[in-house]
């Protein structure tokens, strides 16, 4: 927190321009930028894909159980109405914006005290901004119901608050929200929202101590220093965005990439596959590849191969489809034997350790574990695939084309 008696602040005015950017401006002597609040340090990526797939349901109940968490909740306190469907603009004046973050960051270091990762002040302060922008894009709002939604928990309260009950001041406000810290946490808004969708989508949970390394990795791809956090990646997922519905969260990220909102990072990963169907999916990858190159596999496999475009279309039913948070989509859950493709899933591996080991698809935990149901398919298969790929004319076949009469 910077000392007020080191700097001097007489005005603080929040106003909403006509690019619906919240600008701060503060009428006093500059004061140095807040140091990022500390996160985790990054620890290797370990994608448990047991625990999401397997020979039951592709998603189950293994992905989040959304319940209401305390800490979580906005407090509307009356002062905002909130957007009546999703994704529309809610008007918001100063005196509204000033008192939401005092309100929202007292209920969040209040929330936090008995948690090891305290919240301070300072962060809580830019988190209640953050939930400001959220109010104000209108992605959590007292009028959204939670069956809608296909969830039943909503994170927000609209009781009033006692002005003795609000223990951040409006001066620490001030000291914490300058112009060049409200800059940052407005203009990397959108990726900020857009990568907790991209991690919710892509491993099941909003937030998990072994995501810490995946949240850098897309920040540093979107060009963003650790500077430009000023919260942790843990109070970001959930403090300020977890009350998102699910829903709404997808929504928001794929408004974004239509309308070229988020950074390129993020709209490259938008076709992302689901949490709990990586085992179906490359499968399927490896053996449309495979058989470019061994066409006559198909009559060996077929029964298998049949079923895997089964288990394929059903996925493609829905975005959502198999995934371990299908309920909250509304989608179908989806049935995957992974017995059934075990010898596809053995020759693609053995194919791969022949001719590309340094695939990203070689080192599929998913693939692995399902060519694990069949060594010796994958043994005899593989040999017989990398002989092959060394003969002249397999390899001219595959080039040449056919020669017209």
């Amino acid at each position: 927190m910077v000392d007020p008696e080191d700097n001097r602040y007489f005005l603080i005015v929040l106003w909403l321009n006509t690019d619906f950017s919240i600008v701060l401006d503060v009428m006093a002597t500059a004061a140095p930028a807040p140091a990022p609040a500390p996160g985790h340090a990054p620890a290797p990526y370990e994608f448990l894909e047991e625990a999401l797939n397997g020979n039951h349901y592709l998603g189950t109940q293994e992905g989040e159980t959304l319940t209401r968490g305390q800490i979580n909740v906005y407090q509307f306190a009356g002062l905002i109405g909130g957007a009546t469907r999703p994704l529309e603009e809610v008007p918001i004046d100063g005196r509204q914006a000033m008192r939401f973050i005092r309100i929202n960051a007292t209920h969040i270091a209040q929330a936090s005290r008995e948690d090891p990762q305290r919240i301070q002040d300072q962060e809580a302060i830019c988190l209640a901004y953050l939930r400001l922008l959220a109010v104000r894009e209108g992605l959590v709002s007292p009028h959204f119901s939670p069956a809608a939604f296909n969830v039943d928990y909503s994170e927000w309260d609209d009781f009033e608050w006692r002005d003795a009950q609000i223990t951040v001041t409006e001066e620490a406000v001030r000291n914490t929200l300058r112009a060049d810290v409200v800059r940052v946490l407005t203009e990397t808004f959108t990726d900020r929202v857009c990568l907790v969708a991209f991690v919710f989508r892509s491993r099941g949970h909003h937030y998990m101590n072994d995501y810490e390394e995946i949240y850098q990795r897309v920040w540093d791809k979107c060009r963003y220093g650790n500077d430009m956090r000023l919260v942790s990646f843990r109070a970001m997922a959930t403090v300020a965005f977890h009350a998102i519905f699910p829903q709404i969260l997808e929504e928001f990220w794929a408004r974004s990439v239509a309308e070229f909102r988020c950074n390129g990072a993020l709209a490259k990963r938008f076709d992302v596959a689901a949490a709990g169907t990586a085992g179906p999916n490359v499968v399927y990858q490896g053996v449309k590849d495979l058989q470019m190159v061994a066409p006559g596999l198909h009559d060996r496999i077929s029964e298998a191969i049949e079923y895997l475009e089964q288990t394929m279309a059903a996925l493609r039913s829905h975005r959502y489809a198999g995934s371990v948070n299908a309920r909250y989509y509304g989608a179908a859950r989806v049935v995957f034997d992974e017995r059934r493709v075990a010898a596809i899933a053995a020759t693609i591996k053995a194919a791969l350790d022949n001719l590309a080991d340094d695939a990203p698809l070689a080192r599929s935990p998913a693939l692995q574990r399902i060519a694990s149901g069949a060594p010796i398919t994958g043994a005899v298969f593989g040999r017989a695939i990398g002989k092959i790929a060394d003969r002249s004319e397999t390899v001219d076949s595959l080039v040449r084309a056919p020669v017209s009469t």
